[in-house]
């Protein structure tokens, strides 16, 4: 426990800490055995270092933080449940929902293809232009390879898996993750567009100058923000805590409080690597496993977890999940590094000295 103490006062304290605020939640056989906080919910309000209002406020295991690209999670569990709930499954061609799909090479893109970065979008959507018009903007993208022909990790391919989900389900995406993931799981906490009585709570992500200023209590991605901030690629904001349950949830199989929150073929298509399956060439595939949603044994951020077949995701603000499918561990790993700015830290290598740390609590 000292090492992983010293680790978390290192990562907020000092000249150049990575984040003001840091949160790590561990749990091993169901139970917490780390529950650690540190810094605070900002440091500085602009690049002049003004001290921002909340510098004296001390992050806690309740702070939320933007969760960037864990997001994603949310969204294929969503998009599975939904999809279970039609009786239909991952191989539904997109087609059959959304209109933009039925010309050309699209008309054979899967929702699975969608779900493991497969389907041959771009990575982002460059554009980013804001306002009313901004979704019809996006619906007019090209993709960048044929599909199926190779996989690139693309922010594109969840907002139309966002996308999907209303075409399917006929609820917009914060109310379908609501009535499928969050409520089951009982997760009030997480939450996309928070309000403004949450501000207090939330930790600070980066000064972006003109037109945001100091990004706090907003949806720190670009795109997200410029699309309304509630997508299926980033915008959800949540606790350790709930994250802990929903990680929980998936070690579990799916189950939680004893009844079964997510479809057995969900959990198993989203802790299982899915890119043989999908017919993807050995040499296309990259060097961890890709299921739907989260990477399997990503060595270069999970560390030991990797070798023993972990799933999880990562986020950009600074936000991490690792869980032991059938195993002992779930770990959530909460900072705010890109606060004031992005260029300055390597959470990378911090993550893996978390997950280093972790697993020395063992011996």
């Amino acid at each position: 426990m000292d090492e992983i103490a010293h680790l978390l006062d290192e990562t907020t304290e000092g000249d150049s800490p990575v984040a003001s605020a840091a949160v790590l939640l561990v749990s091993s056989g169901g139970r917490v055995v780390v529950s650690e906080a540190r810094g605070t919910l900002a440091r500085v309000a602009d690049d002049r270092g003004t001290v921002h209002e909340s510098a004296e406020v001390p992050a806690s295991v309740d702070s939320l933080f933007d969760l960037a690209s864990i997001t994603k999670l949310f969204t294929a569990a969503t998009l599975l449940t939904v999809l279970h709930e039609q009786g239909s499954g991952p191989d539904l061609r997109v087609a059959d929902a959304l209109p933009e799909y039925r010309r050309g090479e699209l008309t054979t893109v899967t929702a699975a293809q969608l779900l493991s970065h497969t389907a041959g979008w771009p990575a982002e959507w460059t554009d980013r232009r804001e306002g009313v018009a901004a979704w019809s903007h996006f619906r007019s993208v090209l993709p960048s390879d044929p599909p199926g022909s190779t996989h690139r990790y693309s922010c594109v391919s969840y907002l139309w898996a966002g996308l999907l989900v209303e075409a399917l389900s006929g609820e917009r995406l914060d109310a379908a993750v609501s009535r499928t993931v969050l409520a089951p799981l009982g997760l009030r906490d997480t939450t996309f567009t928070p309000g403004p009585e949450l501000r207090g709570r939330i930790a600070a992500t980066e000064y972006q100058r003109m037109p945001r200023g100091l990004v706090h209590g907003e949806v720190h991605d670009e795109t997200a923000w410029a699309l309304g901030g509630v997508t299926g690629n980033a915008g959800l904001f949540g606790s350790a805590p709930d994250l802990l349950v929903f990680a929980e949830m998936l070690r579990n199989g799916g189950r939680h409080d004893g009844r079964q929150v997510l479809p057995e073929e969900a959990v198993a298509a989203m802790t299982t690597d899915q890119l043989g399956s999908l017919g993807l060439a050995a040499e296309r595939r990259p060097a961890y496993g890709q299921a739907l949603g989260p990477r399997i044994g990503d060595a270069e951020w999970m560390g030991p977890f990797a070798e023993r077949g972990a799933i999880g995701h990562t986020g950009f603000t600074g936000t991490s999940l690792i869980v032991e499918p059938r195993g002992e561990r779930s770990i959530v790993f909460l900072t705010n590094r890109v606060h004031p700015t992005r260029h300055r830290s390597d959470i990378r290598e911090l993550r893996l000295r978390v997950a280093d740390a972790v697993v020395r609590l063992e011996e």
